[in-house]
C-alpha cells in the first residue's frame, strides 16, 4: 500500500511539468545555446530570481533535460526540442505558458471545471479562449501559429461536396485567417466571399487574402457572430465553429445566421467531430480528456446538430457525406418560425 501511494503521487506530480514549462517560457535552452551557461547569467537574461531558478535547473539536470559541468550548464539531447529552433515540433510552444497554445494546454489544470459544468476548462479563468485572443489584439505569442489551424479536419470536403454552382457569395462565419474561404474561392472562381471574425484575426486574414491574390473577390469584416452578421448573402458557412460552444450559445450563433440569411439564404454547417484515436489506452484516454476540456462539444452527432438548428428556426435541406471528422448540413429558415 505504501508503494502504491508513492507511485500514485508520482503520477500526480506537478513539479516536473511546471519546471519544464518554466524552462520553455524563459527560453532557457535558447540562452544556453547562445552561450549564457552559468546561473547568474541565466538569471540576468531571463530576468529571474537566481535562487529558485537554480532549483529549477537542478531539477532539469536530474531529469536529463540539462547537463551540468561545474558551474556551467549545457543542453542535453533530451532537452534540445525546447529550443526555439525546434518550434516546428510543437514542444516548446505547448509548454510555454505565455504562448497561446501553452496557455490553452495549461488550462487542463482546471479539468474539474469541465467535469462539473461540461464547459471548456479555459473558461474557469472567467473568459473564453476567444475573448482572451481578441483582448490580445493579435500580438500574443503564438497568435500566428493559432491562426494556421483553421483549415484542418477535412475542410476540403466543404469545397468538394456542396453544390456551389448557383452560389454567388459566401460569408465564412468565424473564418479565422481566411484559409477556408481562400480554398473555396480557388476551387470555385465564380464565387466572392467575406471572412467574418473577431478583430484580432483581421490582419492575418487580409494578409492571407492578398497573398493569394484574391483581394478583389474576398473582403474581411470584423465583428462578433453574437452581435449580428452582414445580411443578404447566399451562404453563411460555419466551419468548425459550434464545437467550441454550449448548446445555448450554438443556438444563438445559428439564429444570427438565420436572420442574416433571410428566407432565401443557406446556412452551411460544416462541423467537426473530434475523437481520440491511439493504440495505447493511456495516450488515448489522455487525448480524449484534452479534447473534452478544450472544446465545449467536440463530438455532436449530425442528429444533435439538426436539433440545435431546429431550435434556431432552421431545417436541414441537404446532408453531405460524412468524413471521419467532419459532417456537412445545409440549413434553411423555417418559413413559419417567428
Amino acid at each position: 500500500m505504501q508503494q502504491a501511494a508513492i507511485d500514485l503521487l508520482g503520477k500526480a506530480d506537478l513539479i516536473t511539468p511546471m519546471a519544464l514549462r518554466v524552462a520553455a517560457t524563459l527560453k532557457l535552452v535558447d540562452h544556453l545555446e547562445a552561450g549564457v551557461t552559468d546561473l547568474p547569467g541565466l538569471a540576468r537574461v531571463t530576468r529571474s530570481h537566481e535562487r529558485p531558478l537554480g532549483k529549477v535547473l537542478d531539477h532539469l539536470v536530474s531529469l536529463g533535460v540539462v547537463e551540468r559541468a561545474g558551474e556551467r550548464y549545457r543542453v542535453s539531447a533530451l532537452g534540445a526540442p525546447l529550443s526555439s529552433r525546434c518550434d516546428h515540433l510543437g514542444v516548446r510552444p505547448m509548454l510555454d505558458v505565455e504562448h497561446l497554445i501553452g496557455k490553452a494546454e495549461l488550462a487542463m489544470v482546471d479539468l474539474l471545471h469541465t467535469v462539473r459544468t461540461g464547459a471548456a476548462a479555459y473558461e474557469e479563468r472567467g473568459v473564453t479562449l476567444w475573448e482572451d485572443l481578441n483582448a490580445a489584439g493579435g500580438g500574443a505569442p503564438g497568435m500566428d501559429a493559432f491562426k494556421r489551424t483553421a483549415a484542418l479536419f477535412d475542410a476540403e470536403a466543404i469545397a468538394e461536396q456542396f453544390d456551389w454552382s448557383q452560389v454567388r457569395d459566401v460569408v465564412d462565419v468565424g473564418g479565422n485567417s481566411g484559409a477556408v474561404a481562400i480554398s473555396l474561392l480557388e476551387a470555385h472562381p465564380h464565387l466572392t466571399a467575406a471572412v467574418f471574425d473577431l478583430p484580432c484575426f483581421g490582419p492575418a486574414a487580409r494578409e492571407a487574402v492578398e497573398r493569394a491574390r484574391l483581394a478583389d473577390r474576398c473582403e474581411v469584416i470584423s465583428g462578433s457572430f453574437f452581435d449580428g452578421l452582414p445580411p443578404g448573402r447566399d451562404v453563411y458557412l460555419l466551419s468548425a465553429i459550434l464545437a467550441d460552444w454550449s448548446d445555448e450559445d450554438a443556438v444563438r450563433i445559428l439564429r444570427q445566421c438565420r436572420r442574416a440569411a433571410g428566407p432565401t439564404g443557406v446556412v452551411l454547417l460544416a462541423e467537426v467531430h473530434l475523437r481520440a484515436d491511439h493504440p495505447d489506452p493511456v495516450h488515448r484516454t489522455a487525448a480524449a480528456l484534452r479534447i473534452e476540456a478544450s472544446m465545449g462539444h467536440p463530438d455532436r452527432t449530425p442528429a444533435d446538430l439538426a436539433e440545435l438548428a431546429a431550435r434556431a428556426g432552421l431545417r436541414v435541406t441537404w446532408e453531405g457525406r460524412h468524413t471521419p471528422v467532419r459532417s456537412l448540413l445545409a440549413l434553411r429558415a423555417e418559413t413559419e418560425h417567428r
